[in-house]
């Protein structure tokens, strides 16, 4: 994502800018096709073997040859459902951090989508976990963000390079903390500077 502000989102507020956005690491969706595509490795070799070594198969219009290729229908299907499942889930989550909020996007199913949002002013603390041995061979892992409410806990899981990400959003914290007290102090100064203003009357 090399220009984010290109990216539109609900909501986006005047000033508003994408300091970073996470999806998940691609090692993570991998993992999760991964077994089923040795599943249909393994019924390749097992329809190999019983066209070659038994007579089972043999018969076309066998009961049995049917019900096999019946099922190993269903099942290529089954997996083909579960991998465009998996690939949907995977492009459609994107977790957005602003100069002011959070915006995190999570597809739930083909058809329910849920996007939640946390001012920055409400963050208490960001860690970080890299837990396991791809997440540390490839660098990804989870980052939960805590707040003062206990309902709202934010978790981004299988983003890469965790770490990083988790002191870019403190680093934001920070700065916004900054920003909304320096602001009322310019607010006072300039409201002090326009009394003292009115209250002069310059000698006659």
């Amino acid at each position: 994502m090399k220009d984010l502000n290109k990216i539109h989102f609900p909501g986006k507020e005047p000033g508003e800018i994408i300091e970073m956005a996470l999806r998940r690491h691609g090692v993570a969706i991998a993992k999760k096709i991964s077994g089923l595509l040795i599943g249909v490795i393994l019924l390749a070799v097992v329809y190999i073997l019983l066209r070659n070594f038994t007579e089972w198969l043999d018969d076309d219009e066998g009961l049995f040859f049917i019900l096999f290729i019946l099922g190993g229908s269903l099942f290529v299907l089954f997996i083909i459902l579960f991998i465009f499942h998996a690939w949907v889930d995977y492009y459609l989550d994107i977790w957005l951090i602003t100069n002011q909020r959070i915006v995190a996007t999570e597809q739930k199913g083909l058809f329910n989508r849920v996007v939640s949002e946390l001012r920055l002013d409400r963050i208490q603390d960001v860690s970080s976990e890299v837990k396991g041995f791809f997440p540390t061979l490839f660098k990804y892992g989870s980052i939960h963000v805590q707040t003062a409410s206990e309902q709202d806990k934010f978790w981004f899981d299988d983003v890469p390079q965790p770490e990083l990400a988790s002191r870019k959003i403190l680093e934001l914290h920070e700065r916004y903390i900054s920003i909304d007290r320096i602001q009322p102090r310019l607010q006072h100064d300039q409201h002090q500077h326009m009394t003292s203003d009115q209250d002069y009357h310059p000698p006659r």
